[in-house]
């Protein structure tokens, strides 16, 4: 009886254990076989449904065993001379036992394989490949600028350690996008980083984390199952979509109330006003409307383009442009969410458009360009520009340089990314075929709603709306009323002072400003015992009393600790119109 071992030969575990197994002379004349050589036994696999990425294959009296069932026949062939033959031999011997045990161990062999470099056995779809090329860059951009964010803020404790990491493995994405070890090794990172930055007020830090949440989750199931990246990918998309849509609806509603539709505090306005010239000089009463109202109609048309596959190109020019006009305004480091939105905007392309951008002389002259030391030293300098004005908080000019590095990529997906927009109605749109993926838009659509609902001001999409609903009061002209189930944003204290001076909290030096109670008493309890306190509480004169009285005598809803990374709060900014 003839026996043959296929195997990946650049695999070093699958390599060394088809070395050191010994089967018994009953096995006859056994043939090692490896499938990074031997096409025609790929493809002939393959037509079976045998993927050679998902497992060894053994060919013996003329049936084939694949994955767990080849090493569970290979063990029962075995001489167990050794102690590793015999120690292999005792824990696939046990079919049950071996396809336990089985997808652990391809776990490890598709991650040492990934992590050396070596592509898969089986042909990568081109077209799929394309969409993962363009969203790894961006993604890779976006990592260099978060860190960049957290750096420059001013607060010292928002620097981690994770952030000469991340802006690595960022860089290297940039260089070299289809590389998956940086892809995993940026995920795990921003994982780390995200749970060490909690609780953080950032818009792009919350999007960012339900989409880590995602492809961590997809990625987990996908290893276990040995799953081409084609299918984890596949899974990733629909929800990042779905992100995105979320986000622009709240975008939307939130923005309808009182302070945003008014001009004297729109942010839609002071965000105009923060504009480069000559844009800042067309300050009329006229242009803060259309600043105002264009902001939902423009949010509105790119969703509806996004979700029509027929228009979805034009929506992913318009989102993109869109995202690149509010980088401009210096009122904030914008450049950082507008990246992240273009990311989850890549997610759109259609399998036939991605290709068509990444086939393109231009796109692969940008390859080129980055991975020679000119290119690669002028990524460098505009990163470096990017962190020296951040450091100067001069955000347009971060906007203009950050314009300048992804001008290119840009020009190329509005150009070329309008092939065959049809090719994309087939399969998932806006549902990932792992259905537990699912949950996910749904809790991040919870979050958004959330200060609706009484449970937090903070970490919810807050989008710049101007939107007041703490104290009891709602400026929302669709829900007028005081938000609940939950308590936490009626109970407000305004401390008027600690030991007779002043609160002054960073960025509300020149408003009237509250603490939702959970809050204030997380403030009593950092303050020394002895310090002498006075507040309003809801509009009520209370002490001055100390710190130790204050967590003594005050009761009312307060956040459990162990929630308190995910429930938290931003001051309360008590004037009235709520200013930007």
């Amino acid at each position: 009886m003839n026996t043959s071992i296929y195997y990946d030969g650049d695999c070093p575990f699958c390599s060394d254990y088809v070395g050191f197994t010994r089967l018994r002379d009953a096995a006859g004349q056994v043939d090692l076989v490896d499938l990074r050589t031997d096409a025609a036994a790929r493809d002939r696999f393959l037509a079976r449904g045998a993927d050679p990425d998902q497992g060894m294959i053994v060919e013996t009296g003329g049936q084939v065993y694949h994955g767990a069932d080849a090493m569970h026949v290979l063990s029962l062939m075995s001489s167990g001379q050794g102690l590793r033959n015999a120690a292999a031999a005792a824990l696939f011997r046990h079919k049950t036992l071996a396809r336990a045990v089985y997808p652990m161990l391809r776990m490890g062999r598709n991650a040492v394989v990934t992590a050396m470099g070596a592509a898969p056995l089986t042909a990568r779809d081109a077209a799929r490949e394309a969409q993962y090329l363009i969203f790894a860059r961006f993604l890779g951009l976006f990592a260099t600028l978060h860190v960049f964010y957290y750096l420059f803020r001013g607060a010292p404790g928002d620097v981690q350690p994770t952030a000469p990491v991340l802006f690595a493995l960022g860089l290297g994405l940039i260089v070299v996008p289809g590389a998956r070890a940086l892809f995993i090794g940026l995920i795990a990172a921003l994982a780390l980083d995200g749970w060490l930055h909690a609780p953080t007020h950032s818009n792009h830090t919350m999007l960012l984390n339900f989409f880590v949440v995602t492809v961590i989750a997809a990625g987990g199931w996908h290893a276990w199952r040995g799953s081409p990246w084609d299918r984890f990918f596949a899974d990733i998309r629909p929800v990042g979509r779905c992100l995105l849509l979320i986000m622009y609806t709240f975008g939307i509603f939130h923005k309808i109330n009182t302070g945003f539709l008014n001009p004297e505090v729109s942010c839609a306005v002071v965000l105009w006003r923060e504009m480069p010239a000559p844009l800042v000089w067309i300050d009329t009463a006229p242009m803060h409307y259309l600043a105002i109202y264009g902001t939902f109609a423009v949010e509105a048309v790119i969703m509806a383009m996004l979700i029509l596959p027929r228009f979805r190109h034009w929506g992913i020019c318009a989102g993109i442009g869109f995202h690149g006009l509010l980088a401009l305004s210096g009122y904030a480091m914008y450049p950082v969410f507008s990246t992240l939105a273009i990311v989850l905007h890549t997610l759109f392309i259609s399998p036939a458009s991605a290709q068509a951008v990444t086939q393109s002389a231009r796109w692969q002259g940008l390859d080129r360009a980055l991975r020679s030391l000119p290119g690669a030293g002028l990524l460098l300098t505009g990163l470096a520009g990017i962190a020296f004005f951040a450091m100067q908080r001069d955000y347009t000019q971060v906007a203009l340089i950050w314009m300048a590095l992804v001008a290119w990529p840009l020009i190329l997906l509005a150009t070329k990314g309008a092939a065959d927009p049809e090719s994309d109605r087939t399969g998932a749109q806006f549902a990932a075929p792992l259905m537990v993926l699912n949950v996910i838009p749904v809790l991040f659509f919870l979050n958004a709603i959330s200060p609706y609902l009484g449970l937090k001001n903070a970490q919810s999409m807050n989008m710049f709306a101007n939107l007041r609903l703490e104290g009891g009061v709602s400026n929302h002209l669709v829900l007028p009323g005081a938000p609940g189930p939950f308590a936490y944003l009626s109970d407000v204290v305004e401390v008027t002072g600690i030991d007779g001076q002043p609160l002054i909290v960073r960025g509300y030096e020149d408003v009237r400003m509250g603490l939702v109670f959970s809050d204030f008493m997380a403030l009593a309890r950092r303050l020394d015992p002895a310090t002498e306190v006075s507040f309003l509480r809801n509009g009520t004169a209370m002490g001055p009393m100390s710190a130790a009285e204050v967590l003594a005598t005050q009761t009312g809803p307060q956040v459990p600790g162990w929630a308190s990374r995910f429930v938290h709060f931003h001051p309360v900014i008590l004037d009235r119109p709520r200013p930007c």
